[in-house]
């Protein structure tokens, strides 16, 4: 979802800590994971653009996971 917003800014934290804990490391990958959740969609280039800079920078390091949650 956060893919899909893509907000400069707003959401470009998110999105690199997402990226990260989905150990998505090419744009390739992180476009294939929006299909699965958006199927037929693609992503657009201005989500492109920011996973780009994103991987293009700085490593980020993943963030624990918070494992499954019960309900």
């Amino acid at each position: 979802m956060k893919l899909r917003a893509n907000r400069p800014g707003r959401d470009t934290r998110d999105i690199r800590l997402l990226l990260a804990l989905c150990q998505v490391h090419t744009l390739e990958d992180a476009e294939e994971l929006y299909e699965e959740f958006y199927p037929g969609d693609a992503l657009v280039p201005r989500a492109e653009k920011i996973v780009n800079a994103i991987l293009n920078g700085e490593p980020t390091p993943a963030p624990p996971s918070p494992g499954p949650i019960n309900i």
